[in-house]
């Protein structure tokens, strides 16, 4: 248990980190809601499927899942960091396709997929497997039947 509890703020830690600095790069700031929205998403949303369903889930599967939890994550951090504690830190009513009183918008929507897809997964499932030593198999990805990436083995005899 103890082992679980500090792999699972490890990586609590480093992806928030690493969002916060992505969107420090994009933006050019960040507000802690968001470093802490995305490391419960990565410990709760984005590490869990591949935990429960294991990794013959189709990708694609995966990302919708997780883009549609990391949309209800970034739509109730808003109403309480935005609308209810009125700290502002962002408003996307002026956009347009934005719902959920001003706190989500399609294009970053959009920008969650990828984000999950190309960064969020593939980072919890190295986290998981070369720093905290989780499984005997690389972590794989599939579309349908076919494997579309896999990790280097961390065991050179396991190939």
């Amino acid at each position: 248990m103890y082992k679980t509890l500090i792999k699972k703020i490890g990586l609590f830690i480093t992806s928030g980190y690493i969002y916060y600095l992505l969107e420090c790069l994009y933006r050019g700031y960040s507000h802690i809601s968001m470093f802490i929205l995305v490391g419960l998403l990565s410990v709760l949303v984005i590490d869990t499927p591949n935990n429960i369903y294991g990794y013959d889930l189709d990708y694609r599967l995966q990302v919708l899942i997780s883009s549609v939890l990391a949309t209800i994550g970034e739509c109730m951090t808003g109403l309480i960091v935005n609308v209810w504690l009125k700290l502002n830190v962002w408003d996307y009513s002026d956009l347009p396709f934005t719902f959920a009183f001003g706190q989500c918008n399609l294009f970053f929507c959009i920008a969650w997929v990828f984000l999950i897809g190309l960064i969020g997964i593939p980072y919890c499932d190295a986290y998981n497997y070369y720093i905290a030593k989780d499984g005997n198999i690389a972590p794989y990805y599939k579309i349908g039947n076919r494997v579309i990436f896999t990790f280097k083995s961390r065991n050179k005899s396991l190939k």
